[in-house]
């Protein structure tokens, strides 16, 4: 099996939580220009130093053009869109005219429903609501993608490698290329 990780430049927490901060405000200034539409923001959740390369920017590409598919086909009308790509990983914030609670429900099927979307992770933000979790629609908490216990409580014990979950991530890469 093909290993997507063996090229890229290592990112530190450092790095990672930069562009998080970068991201946050990018969230804010775009709520205060679009009071009154909902802000969707779209990246990879990828364990380990390793956050881009032309494998996981064609990881992205995928399930970002499988996502954006679930949105034409329920006509959520677009009004604004910023992509970029750093060493921390491809991302894209979308601002929709829609309500927040269904682009949440969209999202959440998304990262559940198809296999590259349990890679994802789909903010979705309104001056309304906030940011929107799935504990808002009483829905169960994000599976690990190896084990299937809570993810949070997997990524907090350390329970699998970097090394385990990169190659399931690389064979979801290789499965759906």
């Amino acid at each position: 099996m093909e290993n997507i990780f063996k090229e890229g430049s290592a990112q530190s927490l450092i790095d990672v939580m930069n562009n998080r901060d970068w991201r946050n405000g990018l969230q804010n200034e775009l709520a205060k220009r679009y009071p009154t539409a909902t802000i969707l923001a779209i990246k990879l959740n990828i364990p380990g130093p390793i956050k881009n390369n032309q494998y996981l920017a064609d990881l992205f590409q995928q399930g970002y053009r499988k996502f954006r598919q679930g949105l034409v086909k329920r006509i959520v009308p677009i009004i604004d869109e910023i992509d970029w790509t750093r060493d921390t990983g491809r991302e894209t914030i979308l601002v929709a005219n829609a309500p927040a609670l269904d682009l949440k429900k969209l999202a959440i099927e998304f990262e559940d429903k198809t296999n590259f979307g349990r890679l994802f992770d789909v903010d979705v933000m309104s001056a309304d609501e906030g940011h929107l979790s799935r504990a808002n629609l009483k829905l169960a908490v994000r599976r690990c993608l190896i084990c299937s216990r809570p993810a949070k409580e997997c990524a907090r014990s350390r329970r699998h490698s970097v090394s385990e979950l990169q190659k399931k991530i690389s064979a979801i890469y290789v499965a759906y290329r």
